[in-house]
C-alpha cells in the first residue's frame, strides 16, 4: 500500500527513512519547493520487505492537478535538476487497461544519479483511478516470487542480470494477467544523456 511521501519522518516510517538517500531526499525536497501542489507516494521494496539495501530503487507517483503543474514537474525531472548529477533520464508513457474499468494512462520517468542512486516518478493527473492502485498493490505472493528472484541475484549472484530482468517482468506480468490488467508503453525514449 503505497506511503505519502511527508509521512517517512514519523515514528512508524523510520524504516523507509532510512532506506531512502540524502540525494534523494534533497531531490524530492527541492521537487517539491519547485513544484506545489502536487501529492507524492512512495510505493514498492522501499515500503515493503523486498527491499535491498544498495540495490532497490525508489518508486514513487506525483499526482498533479492541471497541465501547467505537469509542465513544471517535468521541467524540474528533465531540465532544472541538473545540479543532481543525473546522468541520464528514460522516459515511458504507459496506458493501463482493464475489461472492468476505463483505460489509465501514466508518463513514467526514470531518473539515474551518479552515485547509482535512481529514482521512478510515475506522474498522474488527478486522482490515482482503480488500475494504477492495483499496479500498486502487490500481494504477498507475488512479493515473495519478486523477493526469491532478487536474493538470487542480489546476494546469491546464482542467476545473470537478464534473468532477473525476464524473471521479474514475468512475475509482474502474471500478476496483471490475475488482474485482469494489460499494460502497454505507447512510446519509450531510452537515455537521454546528460553527460554529452
Amino acid at each position: 500500500m503505497p506511503i505519502d511521501y511527508n509521512s517517512i519522518n514519523e515514528d512508524e516510517n523510520s524504516n523507509i527513512n532510512e532506506r531512502v538517500s540524502q540525494n534523494v531526499k534533497l531531490y524530492m525536497n527541492r521537487l517539491k519547493q519547485h513544484v506545489q501542489n502536487i501529492d507524492i507516494h512512495l510505493y514498492g521494496s522501499v515500503i515493503n520487505f523486498t527491499y535491498f539495501k544498495n540495490n532497490s530503487d525508489l518508486d514513487c507517483y506525483i499526482v498533479y492537478p492541471d497541465e501547467y503543474t505537469k509542465n513544471k514537474l517535468i521541467q524540474f525531472v528533465t531540465e532544472d535538476s541538473i545540479q543532481f548529477r543525473i546522468t541520464h533520464i528514460k522516459v515511458q508513457q504507459l496506458k493501463l487497461s482493464s475489461p472492468d474499468y476505463k483505460d489509465e494512462f501514466a508518463d513514467v520517468y526514470c531518473v539515474y544519479f551518479d552515485n547509482g542512486d535512481k529514482i521512478d516518478i510515475k506522474i498522474i493527473h488527478g486522482n490515482v483511478g482503480p488500475l494504477i492502485q492495483k499496479q500498486h498493490h502487490n500481494g504477498i505472493i507475488y512479493m515473495f516470487f519478486l523477493y526469491i528472484i532478487k536474493w538470487l541475484y542480489y546476494y546469491a549472484n546464482i542467476i545473470s542480470k537478464d534473468a532477473f530482468v525476464r524473471l521479474k517482468k514475468k512475475v509482474f506480468e502474471l500478476k496483471d494477467y490475475f488482474s485482469k490488467m494489460t499494460v502497454t508503453v505507447l512510446h519509450k525514449t531510452n537515455n537521454k544523456d546528460l553527460d554529452s
